[in-house]
């Protein structure tokens, strides 16, 4: 049964070059850039703070796969990195060889100064579901708000909200999950924790955590846990000298949509069951866990994918694990996939098995590298649209790979230092000079090869 919604009116909010939808480090990377470009620029976020699933989702560990590589980051998320660590350090980390790690509540208040320094206008409490057409243009952009939906009108939208919001209501066709069944990877909802023997964790300039993290794999790959939930591993986070582990992150809910809304609620009362469930195997089962109590757990449950817009170019994992080369190659990144089984299967898999035979992973080796094209930021039918982060244009398994949070902020910022060069040209994203684009993007620091 369908109903139909009366006509309405929405004001028209604000009139700007480029609006970004989205405030995680896709959203960051693609308002910053066109910010510091000189482009009028207004960045959407639907929750109360920037950081996307660093913030929301407690995934304040980025680039663990990139620790002790000779590849470093770049462009702004090397700026972003750079001046975090000179204001917060470690952010009271006290576990020893550990990559550097954000704080989720020290990187909310970050992000408020770096986007305005560049210059971008910043709207919270922003969610986005509906455009306004015109032709193959989106003429406008609907923010739903409590007094009544607004009008954003821009000449350049870039879609950055991880499940590809904008794509959708503007009519781009997309994928989403396993081509034979829709299935995606789990979400999770990760929770932090204090009360756990810090010294104890830390003695003799060890890393308790990580035997901790490997003896759970062992028992669970053994039989010997009795957890209801599927998930054999325990990453866990920064550890504070007040016995805080800053997320955990374990608690996996299988087969969720995550653009269904009912699905969603499912998902994060079924994690919460195993975040208590977890907490107490934790204070029976681990050594200086015995008084540790819940501390908090994330905003909302995070996805690792979700919509892949149809783009000029789809990225394959058979041009990842080649490092094929792109002449449009707007990013470069290491070769790298990471996609937990979408039906728990807890075998591990290979690329080739398009993650229908367990979970398959590979970290990065020096020297392996591969391209993002351009061509893959460019959805299929709409002339002022730009897509970064992980909902751009590729397949299953290579998305895996593009949803690292630093490869989000790479592609970000190859979408926004694009508008601007659509904006202050006139054109459209497709028609733009790619060398121009390349050599720009030099120029900010962002490595191409």
């Amino acid at each position: 049964m369908t109903i139909t919604i009366p006509e309405r009116k929405a004001v028209l909010y604000k009139d700007i070059d480029i609006l970004v939808v989205g405030g995680g480090p896709a959203g960051i990377g693609t308002a910053v850039a066109a910010g510091r470009g000189g482009s009028k620029v207004m960045l959407l976020e639907k929750r109360g703070f920037l950081g996307g699933n660093i913030t929301a989702a407690y995934v304040e560990t980025c680039n663990h796969f990139m620790h002790n590589l000779s590849f470093k980051t770049s462009g702004i998320w090397a700026d972003m990195e750079n001046a975090y660590r000179a204001q917060f350090g470690f952010s009271g980390d006290i576990r020893p060889h550990a990559p550097n790690r954000f704080s989720s509540e020290y990187l909310k208040i970050f992000l408020d100064k770096f986007t305005s320094d560049a210059g971008v206008e910043v709207c919270l409490h922003s969610f986005v579901n509906e455009v306004v057409m015109d032709g193959g243009t989106i003429a406008y952009v609907i923010i739903q708000s409590k007094q009544g939906p607004a009008a954003v009108r821009a000449k350049q939208v870039i879609d950055c909200t991880g499940d590809g919001d904008v794509a959708f209501a503007a009519g781009v066709p997309f994928d989403q999950g396993r081509e034979k069944d829709g299935l995606c990877q789990p979400g999770t909802l990760n929770f932090r924790i204090n009360g756990v023997d810090a010294v104890a964790m830390v003695k003799d300039g060890k890393d308790k955590l990580r035997e901790i993290m490997k003896r759970f794999r062992e028992d669970y790959r053994a039989g010997r846990t009795g957890l209801s939930c599927k998930r054999q591993d325990i990453p866990m986070g920064r550890l504070t000298e007040n016995g805080i582990i800053s997320y955990i992150n374990y608690p996996c809910a299988y087969g969720i949509d995550p653009t269904n809304f009912a699905d969603l609620s499912r998902g994060e009362m079924e994690c919460r069951g195993y975040i208590m469930e977890m907490c107490e195997y934790m204070q029976k089962n681990f050594e200086g866990f015995e008084h540790i109590e819940l501390a908090s757990i994330a905003p909302e449950i995070g996805f690792r994918d979700s919509r892949r817009i149809h783009g000029e170019y789809t990225l394959t994992i058979d041009d990842v694990l080649s490092g094929r080369h792109f002449d449009d190659v707007i990013a470069l990144y290491p070769q790298f996939y990471d996609m937990l089984s979408p039906d728990a299967n807890m075998n591990e898999g290979s690329p080739q098995d398009k993650g229908y035979n367990g979970y398959i992973c590979s970290y990065p080796k020096d020297g392996l590298y591969f391209e993002i094209p351009y061509r893959s930021l460019l959805p299929v039918g709409v002339e002022n649209l730009l897509v970064a982060g992980r909902c751009i244009s590729a397949d299953h398994v290579a998305e895996s790979g593009i949803r690292a949070i630093s490869a989000c902020m790479y592609t970000g910022q190859a979408a926004g230092t694009a508008a601007g060069i659509a904006v202050q040209k006139g054109l459209s994203p497709r028609t733009i000079d790619v060398k121009e684009l390349q050599n720009t993007l030099r120029l900010q620091k962002l490595i191409l090869e």
